[in-house]
């Protein structure tokens, strides 16, 4: 599996929520910076409807600020790009499918990126969200005529990430067909203090220490040493 070979370009990130960048990219975009490249990020929602692991309880419109927050902390450390949040509703990216395309299209064709990262078809954890923003990105990738990458699971991990990761799937943002694992085809060797770090920004997200919930112990040393991804034809 060769090294990815987009880094040290400029590189358009697409997520759907605040976090999403660090699990699955901060590495990549940490390293890309550090070889004179430029990363761009996207990130579609706020993030309001995810579990807040805080002491008191918090309304979604505050999470949802406190997430922002901490989005734009971490992409800072990482060294991105003008990081942007749009403001598609948390859990419902499904069926907005057109308005989030023009939106994400607009800000591709400001940026010309080399490439574009996102969700494949699993959408990692099987997410319609994380879905949904994969489609619009290939979408934006075959229209601008440039390499799409998708995040991929470390191919170990993926035989068993449907067992694994069930627990995700009990509610009901998740899709309920099938979820089929791409194997990797390139990856980026990264820091993992460095990724470790951007995790921690996002406070909000964290079960006291634990940044990989039902996740094994291989599978977290994985992907923290290496990100991967599958080249997608478009």
């Amino acid at each position: 599996m060769p090294e990815a070979v987009f880094l040290g370009s400029k590189i358009l990130v697409f997520t759907a929520h605040p976090d999403d960048e660090s699990y699955l990219a901060a590495g990549t975009i940490y390293e890309n910076t550090r070889r004179g490249g430029k990363t761009f990020l996207v990130c579609a929602t706020g993030g309001e409807l995810g579990s807040a692991h805080l002491k008191k309880p918090i309304s979604p419109r505050a999470l949802k600020l406190l997430r922002k927050r901490e989005f734009f902390s971490a992409a800072e450390y990482l060294g991105a790009q003008t990081p942007k949040m749009l403001n598609f509703p948390d859990g419902r990216l499904h069926g907005k499918g057109t308005g989030l395309y023009r939106q994400c299209l607009a800000t591709a064709e400001n940026i010309a990126p080399d490439c574009i990262l996102s969700f494949g078809q699993d959408g990692i954890t099987g997410h319609m969200d994380h879905i949904e923003i994969g489609r619009a990105a290939k979408k934006i990738a075959k229209r601008l005529r440039v390499p799409f990458y998708a995040f991929a699971l470390p191919p170990r991990f993926a035989k068993d990430a449907l067992e694994r990761l069930k627990y995700r799937r009990k509610k009901g943002t998740y899709t309920k067909g099938g979820v089929e694992y791409e194997k990797p085809n390139v990856f980026v060797k990264i820091s993992r203090q460095i990724k470790l770090r951007a995790l921690r920004f996002h406070a909000s997200q964290m079960e006291g220490n634990k940044l990989f919930t039902g996740y094994p112990d291989y599978a977290v040393k994985a992907l923290l040493n290496r990100e991967y991804f599958v080249k997608m034809k478009t």
